[in-house]
């Protein structure tokens, strides 16, 4: 294959694939950290040029512009292909991120309009409008992108906690940063509002999506958490331009960098590797802790600065009505807490009530199946024994199916038995020192005596070792065997068994002579998988098999020999040894 002539986007990670295609992937590790290195050279390029105004006024206003407009744009061109590139139930929230993050960048190419080609900006004017209607939609799509992997009980205890860290840091941003700017403005109210409104919306946002970043499963924590440093890094940009704007008047200097940061995180974040991947199913008490923490440390601080105003004597209306706001946010995130966690140990006891009581009705099925109908198949067995000889040759044919078919039902009644015994542990399921050759050669014997005209090999010798296992080892090979014959379809069916021995491990491998198993089948007759039992061609013997060797450490697979028939093989543990090599028994 010819390589490609342009870059490729690729959900996955696979760097030394596109290095021999020639390939490159914006989702690649390698594309990524050169992403970070070029944002870093931008960054640095932004604060000198800013600093040192290369080129005069003028080129340093255009520069200004030229990358921030720039940026904006990459951020919403990355976002897009990043929607386009997701699952399904993550291109609404990706989408509408970017649909927040497109507003931006038209609310930077007005601005740069204005400022490039009229020599200046009206304020407040078209581009705060661009700018203001982007929160909405990046709040929005962060929040969506959320409930990919909760249910809506922790969507609303996010919400919660999103307003918990709003008004928390919108507490300490008014003690800060808002009440003095407001103290020494002497602008008009619209435009004052309008210069608080980007700060608080900063803030807002960015604590939506610190909690949903908080509250992500794995590696989607990344891209998330960066989408926030970024709002965050607007935030104080904006507060910035809030103060310069009431008082001297804002010119372009090194603070417009920190937009600049905004926007690179923002498009850092979407071509991140995790930003693709599905909503991972991970267990949800590794992040209990630091979801129910996460949003105390701004209510805290908040509680300290509002605590320490009023000792004081600085703390105004506004600054006490947010503190009593703050409190009241906690007590509804609390009180919704204590609500789901009741509503949760509700549903807990009615389930165990209802698991007890399916238990209950299980036993009584078992008894009746393994006591009642095992009875009754074996007097109908016996009585077909009888007849076996006191019938012709044409209607000794039909008799026998019918005895094949009530010794069935008696092996599937035996094997409820041992499955039943198998989990009937409380979990804990003890292993023991099992002899594999005695177990082994005693199971293949009375499965000779069942099947008399199918031929049993064994290939080699089996060795003579113990091996850490369930003791219901025999049940395992018994059903092996059966297996084998029963599927058989050959003419002459032959079975052969084989073992293999290494410093830790024992093989044994039982192959047949009949059709074989395709391989996207090999799975689903072991019952493995979301429906278990109910999967397509499982049966209860095989899915037994799967259980005890599964509990005694090991594990089973199905190949294919050289004749076209299935070979099962089982690896098993070997007993541990003595230092002098001797077998260790328990």
């Amino acid at each position: 294959m010819e390589p490609e002539s342009k870059p490729t986007w690729s959900t996955r990670s696979d760097p030394e694939r596109g290095a021999e295609s020639g390939t490159v992937s914006w989702f690649d590790p390698l594309w990524y950290r050169r992403a970070w290195v070029a944002a870093a050279v931008l960054v640095l390029t932004s604060l000198g040029w800013m600093h040192f105004e290369i080129g005069g006024a003028r080129a340093t206003l255009v520069f200004s512009n030229v990358v921030l407009t720039g940026s904006a744009v990459a951020a919403t061109v990355f976002l897009g292909v990043l929607t386009a590139r997701s699952e399904s139930l993550d291109k609404l929230g990706w989408g509408l991120t970017t649909a927040g993050m497109g507003f931006f960048a038209t609310g930077e190419l007005s601005w740069m309009l204005y400022e490039l080609g009229r020599g200046g900006v009206p304020y407040p004017g078209v581009p705060d409008f661009f700018y203001l209607g982007g929160y909405l939609f990046v709040a929005v799509g962060l929040l969506a992108i959320a409930t990919t992997q909760h249910r809506a009980r922790s969507a609303l205890r996010m919400s919660l906690d999103g307003l918990l860290v709003a008004v928390a840091l919108l507490t300490i941003s008014w003690h800060f940063v808002l009440e003095p700017i407001l103290a020494v403005s002497d602008v008009d109210s619209y435009t004052m509002w309008v210069s608080v409104a980007y700060p608080v919306l900063d803030i807002v946002v960015g604590s939506v999506a610190f909690i949903v970043a908080a509250n992500a499963r794995g590696s989607r924590r990344i891209p998330i958490t960066l989408i926030a440093s970024g709002i965050f890094a607007w935030a104080f940009a904006d507060s910035m331009f809030a103060y310069l704007s009431f008082n001297d008047g804002y010119v372009h200097n090194e603070f417009d960098t920190i937009w600049l940061v905004g926007y690179l995180a923002v498009a850092l974040a979407a071509v991140q590797l995790a930003a693709t991947m599905p909503p991972a199913t991970i267990n949800r008490s590794r992040y209990e802790l630091w979801e129910t923490i996460a949003p105390y440390a701004p209510f805290l601080i908040a509680m300290g600065v509002t605590g320490y105003t009023a000792s004081v004597g600085t703390l105004d209306q506004v600054g006490l009505g947010l503190g009593v706001v703050v409190l009241l946010s906690l007590v509804a995130r609390q009180s919704y807490i204590f609500y789901d966690t009741s509503v949760l140990s509700g549903r807990l006891e009615r389930n165990e009530a209802a698991l007890s009581r399916r238990n209950e009705e299980l036993l009584l099925l078992n008894r009746i199946v393994r006591h009642d109908i095992r009875n009754d198949m074996a007097v109908v067995l016996g009585w077909g024994e009888e007849l076996n000889a006191r019938v012709d040759a044409d209607e000794r044919v039909m008799l026998e199916r019918m005895l094949d078919t009530t010794r069935h039902t008696i092996e599937l009644t035996e094997t409820l038995q041992l499955f039943t015994e198998a989990w009937d542990t409380d979990g804990e399921h003890d292993l023991e020192s099992i002899p594999l050759r005695t177990t082994l050669l005693e199971t293949l014997a009375r499965r000779r005596e069942t099947y008399a005209d199918v031929e049993f090999v064994v290939i080699g010798t089996v060795p003579d070792v113990d091996v850490r296992a369930s003791p219901l080892l025999s049940t395992v090979f018994r059903n092996l065997l059966n297996n084998a014959v029963q599927h058989n379809n050959a003419d002459e069916p032959r079975i052969e068994i084989s073992a293999d021995l290494t410093e830790e491990t024992v093989t044994v491998r039982i192959s047949d002579n009949g059709p074989g198993i395709p391989p996207a089948q090999r799975d689903v007759v072991f019952g493995r998988g979301e429906k278990g039992l109910e999967s397509d061609g499982s049966g209860v013997g095989l899915y037994l098999v799967d259980t005890l060797v599964t509990q005694s450490g090991g594990d089973v697979w199905i190949d294919s020999n050289e004749v076209g028939g299935a070979v099962f093989t089982v690896e098993l543990q070997r007993e541990s040894t003595e230092p002098d090599g001797r077998e260790r028994t328990s």
